[in-house]
Formats: C-alpha cells, sequence, structure tokens
C-alpha cells in the first residue's frame, strides 16, 4: 500500500515526462529486459475483442472515410448491391405472379452473387423447418390468411442470420446486401412486400407472431376523463352571501 500510495508523487517529483512507459511485475523476470520486450509486444497487440465487437470493428473498418471539415458530411456504406442470378430472378418473378408460395435466396460468398436455394411447396407450419440453423438466407413467403373476414395473400421477407454462429464476413455481406435486394425486388418486380421480418431462429416462424407482424394490434385510444354530473333535481336552497361593506351598514 504504501509503495502504491507514493508512486504518483515519485513521478511526479521525478518528471513525469521524462517517462515513457509503466511497467508493473509481480516477479523479478518482469521487470528484466526480455519482461520489457514482452511487455512492448502486448502493448502493440489488438486487444481481445468478442464476435459482436470484433463486427462493429470491421464495420468501421469498412466505412468510407472522408475529410473533416466545415462543408464535408461522413458517407457510411450504405449496402453491398451483389447481381441476382437468372434463376433466383425468375423464381422471384413466379412468386410475385403466386405461381410460387416460397422463395430461398442465398449468397455465393465466393463469387460474390445472390442464387437461388430452394422453390419448395411450403406452408405456414412448414416455414420453421426453412431456416437454416448453421447459416444466414433470404426468405420471402406468400402468407395466405384471413384477416377481419377478408382472404388476404400477403408477401413476407424473412431474413434469418442464426446468431454467431456464422462468420463475421457472412454476417456484414447478408447484413450490407438485404436493402439493395428489396430494393430490386420492389422496383422491378414491382412486388409488394407487405412486411420484413429479421430472426435468429425459425422456432419464432408460429402462426400467431406472424399473423401479429403482419397486422399488429391497434393501440386503443385513451378517453379522457369525464366529470361527473351532478344529482337531478333540486340542489337546495341557494344562500345569500353578503359582502363585508353591506353587513357593516346592516349593524349601523
Amino acid at each position: 500500500m504504501l509503495y502504491a500510495a507514493t508512486r504518483a508523487t515519485l513521478k511526479k517529483e521525478f518528471g513525469g515526462g521524462h517517462i515513457k512507459d509503466e511497467v508493473f511485475g509481480t516477479v523479478k523476470e518482469d521487470v528484466s529486459l526480455h519482461g520489457y520486450k514482452k511487455y512492448l509486444l502486448s502493448q502493440s497487440s489488438p486487444a481481445p475483442l468478442t464476435a459482436a465487437e470484433e463486427e462493429l470493428r470491421q464495420i468501421k473498418i469498412n466505412e468510407v472515410q472522408t475529410d473533416v471539415g466545415v462543408d464535408t458530411k461522413h458517407q457510411t456504406l450504405q449496402g453491398v448491391a451483389f447481381p441476382i442470378s437468372r434463376e433466383a430472378f425468375q423464381a422471384l418473378e413466379k412468386l410475385s405472379n403466386r405461381q410460387l408460395n416460397y422463395v430461398q435466396l442465398e449468397i455465393d460468398i465466393k463469387n460474390e452473387i445472390i442464387i437461388l436455394a430452394s422453390t419448395t411447396n411450403t406452408e405456414l407450419k412448414d416455414l420453421p423447418k426453412r431456416i437454416p440453423k448453421d447459416s444466414a438466407r433470404y426468405h420471402f413467403f406468400l402468407y395466405k390468411h384471413s384477416h377481419e373476414g377478408d382472404y388476404l395473400e400477403s408477401i413476407v421477407f424473412i431474413y434469418s442470420m442464426p446468431g454467431y454462429t456464422c462468420s463475421i464476413r457472412e454476417r456484414m455481406l447478408y447484413s450490407s446486401c438485404k436493402s439493395p435486394l428489396l430494393e430490386i425486388v420492389e422496383r422491378q418486380l414491382q412486388m409488394d412486400v407487405i412486411r420484413k421480418i429479421e430472426i435468429d431462429n425459425g422456432d419464432e416462424l408460429t402462426a400467431d407472431f406472424l399473423y401479429e407482424e403482419v397486422h399488429p394490434k391497434q393501440h386503443a385510444h385513451k378517453q379522457s376523463f369525464a366529470k361527473p354530473k351532478g344529482p337531478a333535481g333540486k340542489r337546495g336552497i341557494r344562500r345569500l352571501i353578503r359582502g363585508p361593506a353591506e353587513s357593516e351598514a346592516t349593524a349601523d
């Protein structure tokens, strides 16, 4: 405790500007030349990061850097527009024309292209089985259901990413390609995507979950407090309250 308490005073008296590094040691080897070299090596090494922190670091590295000034803006990478294979595009056209009810797409990371993964006919109860547990996917599902007495066929987009089991590059590519893909689908194919959902587990896709996502509950309007009416009939004899001046005149 005495050494720790007097360390700052000693540095101040010696002159803090003359001290380049501070090395803490618990054994003799820690304060030797070899120990100092190990200390310098540890300082130059990257800090240990979790998977989420490493992903955030990669995103910051990929940001478009610009010179900072009064009139400059900081522009970031909005998305990566990978081309869509002919088979995938044709499958999306068939889905838009109601010839298919399910289309699954995946990214060919090596060739940097979005390809068709599956067009298996899928009912709502089978939808959770279509979600891979070890890789990301894009899903377009024709959701057939009834709402308030009307039969509806709504196209739902589902982006599945199974936690951190995927590589950082795969997570970044799927996240970056999502918006450009939807823009192509909605503009070129004129597909009306009624809802966009992100999940990490296929078990979430229950009938109730999907229905509430497509038709979220409206919050009931809270009525303001209404002042209750007074009792009916006569309220008694009205009393006459005299003012101070009138009371003095009566007393005289």
